[in-house]
């Protein structure tokens, strides 16, 4: 059996682990939308703030809607990986004859097509709300490219912690860290009115960096500098993370 048809395989089996049982990803469309709502309705009158230029606040806000469905989406990755751990299901697969990396790959390619159904469904209830794509079609599409490639690079952290330790609350914990990398950054206000270490660790955050590509998508236009450093910012990411995984995978595979 050739990698690609592995890996094929492995990508249904775990696009279907993903997806089972269906009640299970309902709070990771859910979440996303009730956060848009509330922020947008409590920071309705932002928009009268000297240098807030947008449209108004649920404009403003959408694309974090958007990042957060894409963080929920692949942060199920690593909890699907200690239930095949601690199942067995991993060890029946190191034995089998099929190459092991098509195990990871098909995982990945799983978790990106997962990002990008639920930023899709995301963006549909943010235009059912009010919100836009200036960009157009061609623009929608970019963001799902864009959610996929960080959909990846973000579930390499879960999956790493999960090799590691073989443990489902150790995993789970990772969940914590959605709160720095998505509110340390221009979530709330633009970077203009940011000031002292706040801004200086929004700077720093390569979260950032992907929303301001995905606001340029949805409300700027097509800004080629904030599109490319957010799939910059993406692929550094999946570098670091998705090494992570790998080097743990291979330790664990032995």
């Amino acid at each position: 059996m050739t990698l690609v048809r592995e890996t094929y395989y492995l990508f249904v089996r775990g696009l279907k682990q993903s997806l089972r049982p269906w009640p299970s990803i309902i709070p990771s469309l859910f979440l996303p939308v009730f956060f848009l709502l509330v922020f947008s309705a409590a920071f309705a009158n932002i928009r009268e703030l000297p240098g807030f230029t947008a449209e108004n606040y649920l404009v403003f806000y959408a694309p974090v809607a958007i990042l957060q469905a894409i963080f929920f989406s692949s942060g199920d990755a690593g909890i699907d990986m200690v239930v095949d751990i601690t199942s067995g299901y991993f060890d029946k697969m190191r034995i089998a004859p099929i190459r092991h990396i098509s195990l990871l790959i098909g995982k990945l390619l799983a978790v990106g097509l997962r990002s990008i159904v639920q930023a899709g469904i995301v963006i549909a209830f943010i235009l059912l709300l009010g919100g836009k794509i200036v960009t157009g079609v061609g623009g929608f599409l970019v963001i799902l490219l864009l959610g996929a490639l960080f959909g990846m690079a973000w579930s390499g952290v879960g999956i790493t912690i999960a090799l590691l330790t073989k443990n489902q609350r150790a995993t789970q914990s990772a969940f914590i860290l959605f709160f720095p990398f998505t509110y340390i950054t221009t979530a709330q206000l633009p970077l203009h009115l940011l000031t002292g270490w706040y801004k200086t660790a929004v700077l720093l955050n390569p979260v950032t960096y992907i929303l301001e590509a995905f606001r340029a998508l949805t409300t700027t236009g097509w800004d080629g500098t904030a599109i490319a450093t957010g799939f910059l910012a993406a692929a550094c990411v999946a570098v670091v993370t998705l090494t992570a995984a790998l080097v743990s995978f291979r330790r664990f595979a032995r």
